[in-house]
This record gives structure tokens, C-alpha cells and sequence, in this order.
């Protein structure tokens, strides 16, 4: 048993505390007080490991007892078979009285007549026989054999009871005393004495099992053959329990015969090292003579196909080395195998336990401290475990009911964990297929993460989640300089779970607007105009958040704050509503104040985009039906512009403005809209939602225009 110990380390000098070097320096310990903490740890030692060896045997004594007195019952009626019996002589004596009965005899010169019988005749003379012997033989020796390991046992204890008596101090001496004890215990074979008393006990089980079976087949075959198939039933389960600890190191069936078993063929090992450590030594140093090599004459029989091989063998086992107990070939073989055995470790806790607070305080801060393919094996774990649906060995999740739900917010933080540790170590491609595997987990458990909406509860805990979301997922996206760049089923899983995580939050960090940016030049050159229009309004929005977050205005608050006419909505439309950044940006005059913080470290890399976004709009190639965005992008487009332009005046050109009127114009022209019907409720789209959105967009410019005082157009007749 391990005891963890607290020891107080001395306190250093004032000179070296006023320095400012305590906290650099390892603890120092004064010699005694060293001393006296060695004495103390190996006490706690010696007393743990004298309680268990008590513990059993008392244990063996309590089993010696109870089967001595069955033995006993046995015994006391099988010795009087080694004797003669006072019944059998006079069953002698009635037979000779019968026999003379029946030489009863008439003849013509006598009545009477009977054959003399001899007087040895009538005690006949008697010799155990073999059966008796063998009986007796069997279950004398095994009650010996209980009767010497209650005996021994008791005087082991009393040894135990020596070795520890006056070693209640601390002082060097008792440390030295200690030290001589421990030798003599070692050197005179105490520990394997302890070991020997269960075996004796099993030595003697065995010969009263043989004992009775040797009564049993002399009674009644049908009985015997029964007994005796679950003696060796037993036997057998034995036998093999002791010989599986020395072949598998896993295997839990410890015991004193399996340990002999274990010795045996450490023996064997410890021989067959030496014979090929000396073999090895003659293959690369033939002029050592050595008997045994020089007989075998290695150098010939390496010349042939098999000389790597066999010099390989070889030098495998000369540098193996034989254990000496359990627990040293435990530690060598966990050594190898501690991250599977981490993961395995802390999936098994979270599985024993299943709270929340224990997933986070523990499980957690430890998966941080394993290697990170072990981190997602363990994770893998814990997932299939916690998960409510489980379809084809993947875990599903439903959608998110309870607001105060911390064990799945927990889970995606693990996620996320896995997933930046994997981004830092990456190297070349090597992490790809786990980073995807995470990505495709994280697809399905963000749609059970409570939202800002529900979220009454953590709400804080939430936004703290998804803003850690998108930092992890942009170095995905945009993994810098110095780390190769994902491949593109894992950057495009990425920035799909982006998008999908954007409507229900937008107050994103610079790093991942940055990583918007990025992704949006790649995407521009890779011809993908529907996830550049995507990356572009993510970046245009999220800067205008931040830019609002950064400057310290307020949302206007939509709902609360009185809706005055558009000067330039028809006098017969109906007013529809508009969406969360519409209701937040359309009463707002635009700010042209000098943007300050974290949003002046990414301005010039949104004017970057803002002016992609302008080109895109301003070529004829964008009009083009398999490039043209949709009107759905647009009014999306448009409303984060104006967003923008609500907070940063500068940044949105009056270029974009105008090229962003004739793409709105000429797409809602595409979709079936008549560019002259300037009302709210035209019938030009293909369904509700596409009017919808045509009616955003439309709003959206016409406060564009408004706000940057362009003129409208002889062709813009749907303002």
C-alpha cells in the first residue's frame, strides 16, 4: 500500500528570499530533518507491508483450522483400518463355532463326532492392506501438512512482531537498525517462507482429494467417476490459474505457486541470456575463446540466409533481462505501453463516476497531460459512453433542451482541447485523418450545445465556448506560417462547422477574422465564388461586431425604440421584418470616429476584403448564372455591409456600394423579379423566402446609397 507523504522543506536564508531566487531553487533539507523524513516513509513502508502479510495469514490459519477439523473426522475413522478390530476376532470365533457345527457327524461306534480344531486357528492373523495404506497415507499426510502451516504461520507472526518492535523513533540509529532487520529478513527468506504457507495448504488439500477418491472408487464406480470429474474440473482450473501469471503479464491470478512457476522460468531465462550473451560476444569477437561458441562454430553458421536473423534473435535476448517480482515486470511493461494505459485510465473514471463537475476538474486537466492521439482514443471513449444514440458505432446527439446543460459544453471543450493540441504538433499530414474524425464529432454534437437564445443559465459559459470554438477552428483554416496547411476535406469541414456556428454568434476575436480573411483570398483563387461570398460576410460582419464591441456603442434595441418611416420605402408597402442586423443597423447613423483596439489590428486586413469584394462584384463574370451568387447571399451580404458602415464609415468604399446595387439589381432581374416594381410584396420571386430576401437586399442598398449620397440611376427604377 502507497502512502503519499507531505514533508516540509527548511526555509532558505533572508538573503536568498530578498533575491528573488526561492521560487527558482529546488527545496533544500537539512541533513537530520532528511534524515528523520527517510526513517518516517520507511516505516510507513515496512508497517504496510507487515499488515498484509498478517492480514494473510490469518486468513490461512482461520482455513488451516476449519480444514484440520474435517480432516480430523476423516482420519478418525480411517486409521482403524490399519488394525485389527476386537469385532473381527469374534467373527473368527463364530465362524470356527459354525464350521465345527456343520463337521457334526452319526457313525455306527460314535454319536457324536467334530474335526479338532487348533487354537492359533481360532485368532487368525492380520495385515492392513493396500487400500488401507494408501488411505491412511493420503489423509495423515495432509493433515500434517495443515497442522505444519497453522504452526508455521503462527511463528511467522511472531517474527513479523520482532522486526518491527523498537522501530518507533525517527533518530539514525532506528534507520540503520531498520537496514540490518530488512537484511536479515531478506537474507534468511522470510518472504518466501510467507509464500510456502498456502502452497502447504494446497499440497494438502490435494492429498485429501486423493484420499477420497481412492475411497470413493473402491465403494461404487458410478459415485467415483462423478467426484472425480469435478476434482479435476477443479484441478485443472488450478493449474491453469497458476500457470497463466508467468506466460501473461496482465493476468490477475497472482498466487505463491504461479510466483514459483514465474521463478522457474526466470531461471531459465537467466540461463538462456547468458549462453546467447556469450554467443554474441564470438560473432563480433571471435578471438575471445569461449567453450561453448567455439563447439557451436558461429562464425561458419552465419554465413548462411538465416545469419541476420539468428544474429538479430540473438541480440534481442542478450540485452533482454529477467524480473524479479511482479511489480518490476508490471512497471517495465506499463512503461511501454502509458498512453494506452492513460486513456484507458481516465475513459474508465468517467465511465465509474458519470458527473459532470468530475468530467471537468479531473478528467479534463488530465487529458491535457497525455499524448494527443491517446487524448482522442480516450475521448472516443467517453463520447460513446455519454452519448444518447449510438448508429454505427458514432455518437449522435439531439437537440439541445436543457439550457443549463454543462456536460455537453464540457464535451466540446475536450473537443476543442484534442483538436488545438493536434494543430500545434501537426506536421505535414500526419494529423489530418484524427483532426477530421474530431471535426466530424464536433458537426454532431454543436447542434446539442445550448444557444445564446435558451441559454439563460450559462450563458456566460456558452459565449465563453463559442468564441473558443472559432479560435481553434481558424487555426485550422489558417494554420500561419510555420505549420503545414490542412488538407482541404479538413479545412472545408472546418469552416462549414464556422458557418454553421455564426448565426448564433457573431462576437468572434480578431484571430479568427483574420482566419476569415485567409480563407477568403484562398477561396478567390481557388474559383470558389459561393465560399468566398461566405468568408466575406463573415468577415464583414464579425468586424462590425467587434467594432461595436471595441468602440463601446450599444445595439439599438429595435423592439423597444420606436420604428420611424423610411423616406424611401413606397408610401403603399407593407413593412416586413427584417432580420436581427437590420433591426440593429438601419436606425443607426454611421460612426466616423478613429476605430481604436482589437478592431484597429484587423482594419487593413478587412479593407483587404472589403476590396476583393468589390471586384468580385464589379466583374462581368460574377453575373454569370454558375458564378452569380443567390439573392439569399446577398441580402446577407448587405446587411453585414451595412453593419460595417454603421460602425467604420471609411471602410466600406462607395465603389462597393454601387457595384453591390448592380449585382443585387441584376440577380433579383435573374430570379424573375421585374426591375421596375418597386413594391414590398412583388410576386418576381420563385417563393416567399426569395422575396424575402430580394426585399432585404433591396432595403440594404437603398440605405447604402442613401448613406454615401450616390445618385440613382436611369436603370434603377426598383428604388
Amino acid at each position: 500500500m502507497n502512502r503519499s507523504h507531505s514533508y516540509r522543506p527548511l526555509r532558505r536564508p533572508a538573503a536568498a528570499a530578498a533575491s528573488g531566487t526561492e521560487k527558482e531553487l529546488p527545496p533544500v533539507w537539512d541533513s537530520s530533518e532528511a534524515w528523520g523524513a527517510c526513517a518516517k516513509a520507511l516505516r510507513e513502508y515496512d508497517e504496510d507491508m507487515i499488515r498484509d502479510w498478517k492480514e494473510e495469514i490469518d486468513t490461512l490459519l482461520v482455513f488451516a483450522g476449519l480444514f484440520s477439523a474435517i480432516l480430523t473426522a476423516f482420519n478418525i475413522e480411517s486409521y482403524k483400518l490399519l488394525q485389527q478390530q476386537p469385532e473381527d476376532t469374534l467373527v473368527s470365533m463364530l465362524a470356527q463355532i459354525s464350521g465345527q457345527l456343520n463337521s457334526f457327524s452319526v457313525n455306527p461306534s460314535f454319536v457324536n463326532t467334530t474335526r479338532p480344531t487348533s487354537a492359533a486357528s481360532l485368532v487368525p492373523s492380520f495385515e492392513a492392506g493396500a487400500f488401507a495404506v494408501r488411505l491412511n497415507a493420503w489423509w495423515f499426510s495432509a493433515l500434517v501438512c495443515s497442522l505444519l502451516a497453522a504452526s508455521l504461520g503462527l511463528q511467522v507472526k511472531q517474527w513479523l512482531r520482532e522486526y518491527l518492535a523498537g522501530s518507533s523513533s525517527v533518530s539514525r540509529e532506528s534507520i540503520r537498525i531498520r537496514q540490518f532487520r530488512h537484511e536479515g529478513l531478506r537474507r534468511w527468506h522470510v518472504p518466501e517462507i510467507i509464500l510456502f504457507l498456502p502452497m502447504l495448504l494446497q499440497v494438502a488439500l490435494v492429498l485429501f482429494f486423493a484420499g477420497l477418491l481412492d475411497l470413493l472408487w473402491s465403494l461404487h464406480p458410478i459415485v467415483a467417476g462423478v467426484v472425480t470429474a469435478i476434482v479435476a474440473v477443479a484441478l485443472l482450473f488450478v493449474g491453469m490459474t497458476s500457470l497463466a501469471p508467468p506466460l501473461y503479464a496482465d493476468c490477475p491470478y497472482k498466487s505463491p505457486q504461479s510466483w514459483l512457476l514465474c521463478m522457474l522460468i526466470q531461471y531459465i531465462k537467466r540461463t538462456a541470456i547468458a549462453m546467447a550473451s556469450r554467443s554474441y560476444r564470438h560473432i563480433h569477437h571471435p578471438g575471445n575463446d569461449d567453450l561453448l561458441a567455439s563447439k557451436l562454430d558461429l562464425p561458419t553458421i552465419m554465413q548462411n540466409k538465416l545469419a541476420g536473423t539468428f544474429r538479430a534473435w540473438l541480440q534481442r535476448v542478450a540485452q533482454s533481462r529477467p524480473f524479479s517480482s511482479w511489480k518490476e515486470r508490471e512497471k517495465v511493461l506499463a512503461n511501454r505501453t502509458a498512453g494506452t494505459l492513460d486513456d484507458a485510465t481516465l475513459a474508465s473514471a468517467d465511465a465509474t463516476f458519470m458527473d459532470d463537475s468530475f468530467l471537468h476538474n479531473v478528467v479534463r486537466p488530465c487529458m491535457s497531460d497525455i499524448e494527443p492521439h491517446a487524448a482522442l482514443r480516450c475521448l472516443d471513449r467517453i463520447l460513446l459512453r455519454r452519448a444518447p444514440r449510438v448508429i454505427y458505432g458514432l455518437p449522435y446527439w439531439e437537440l439541445a433542451l436543457d439550457a443549463g446543460d454543462k456536460g455537453t459544453v464540457t464535451l466540446m471543450h475536450l473537443l476543442l482541447d484534442v483538436l488545438h493540441r493536434l494543430n500545434q504538433e501537426v506536421e505535414e499530414d500526419e494529423a489530418d485523418e484524427p483532426r477530421r474524425h474530431l471535426l466530424v464529432t464536433m458537426h454532431r454534437l454543436v447542434r446539442a450545445i445550448p444557444g445564446q437564445e435558451t441559454s439563460s443559465v450559462g450563458d456566460h459559459s456558452t459565449r465563453a465556448l463559442f468564441r473558443r470554438t472559432f479560435e481553434v477552428l481558424s487555426g485550422v483554416i489558417n494554420p500561419g506560417p510555420t505549420r503545414s496547411a490542412a488538407t482541404t476535406v479538413v479545412r472545408e469541414r472546418a469552416f462549414h462547422l464556422m458557418l454553421k456556428l455564426f448565426p448564433r454568434f457573431q462576437a468572434v476575436g480578431p484571430t479568427s477574422i483574420v482566419a476569415f480573411c485567409a480563407y477568403g483570398r484562398r477561396m478567390r483563387e481557388d474559383n470558389s465564388p459561393y465560399r468566398f461570398m461566405q468568408a466575406c460576410c463573415m468577415v464583414i460582419r464579425a468586424s462590425a461586431t467587434l467594432a461595436q464591441e471595441t468602440m463601446g456603442e450599444a445595439s439599438a434595441d429595435t423592439s423597444q425604440v420606436p420604428q420611424k418611416p423610411l423616406p424611401y420605402l413606397p408610401e403603399d408597402a407593407t413593412p416586413q421584418p427584417a432580420s436581427r442586423a437590420s433591426t440593429m443597423t438601419l436606425n443607426t447613423e454611421p460612426d466616423a470616429g478613429v476605430p481604436a483596439g482589437e478592431y484597429a489590428s484587423i482594419r487593413p486586413s478587412v479593407v483587404l476584403v472589403v476590396q476583393d469584394l468589390e471586384d468580385f462584384f464589379s466583374i462581368p463574370v460574377s453575373r454569370a448564372a454558375e458564378c452569380r451568387p443567390t439573392m439569399a447571399m446577398l441580402a446577407e451580404c448587405a446587411e453585414a455591409i451595412v453593419a460595417l458602415a454603421a460602425q467604420d464609415r471609411h471602410v466600406v468604399s462607395v465603389g462597393l456600394v454601387a457595384a453591390l446595387s448592380g449585382m443585387v439589381t441584376d440577380t433579383w432581374v435573374a430570379e424573375g423579379g421585374d426591375p421596375g416594381d418597386a413594391s414590398l410584396e412583388g410576386e418576381g420571386g420563385e417563393d416567399e423566402k426569395d422575396e424575402y430576401h430580394g426585399h432585404i437586399a433591396r432595403q440594404a442598398v437603398r440605405l447604402l446609397r442613401r448613406m454615401y449620397r450616390l445618385p440613382w440611376l436611369h436603370g434603377d427604377r426598383w428604388r
